[in-house]
């Protein structure tokens, strides 16, 4: 008899680990997503941090391709038509955006820098 209860305690305790495993890998990777989304954010704070830097000292040429550009600093926020819109990834409504504009043949004819401040 006793060796029977020792087997069903064990069973049981085994059975009771391999439930708690699975949301355990599911706490794991949704850790694994949360790094990945910060090192995007980050990653996409940078392109913008550079692209700022070369409207803001003119280093950004008139003329350059749309395809240049998405390549230099990743896809914008926002594409409308003709215009692409940067911003940090996570200032909605604050921080410094810039809005480029398009010609018909996809080179660059315009930038605006529209500097704004968080309240």
């Amino acid at each position: 008899m006793r060796g029977w209860r020792g087997t069903i305690s064990l069973l049981v305790l085994l059975a009771g680990v391999a439930g708690c495993g699975q949301p355990l890998r599911t706490l794991m990777e949704l850790g694994k997503e949360q790094d990945a989304l910060q090192y995007s954010v980050r990653s996409q704070g940078v392109l913008f941090a550079e692209l700022l830097r070369d409207v803001e000292q003119g280093a950004l040429a008139m003329g350059t391709t749309r395809a240049a550009i998405v390549s230099r600093y990743g896809r914008p926020v926002l594409e409308r038509g003709s215009v692409f819109l940067y911003r940090y990834p996570v200032a909605f409504f604050q921080g410094p955006k810039v809005y480029l504009e398009f010609d018909a043949a996809g080179r660059l004819e315009n930038i605006r820098l529209i500097e704004r401040s968080g309240s």
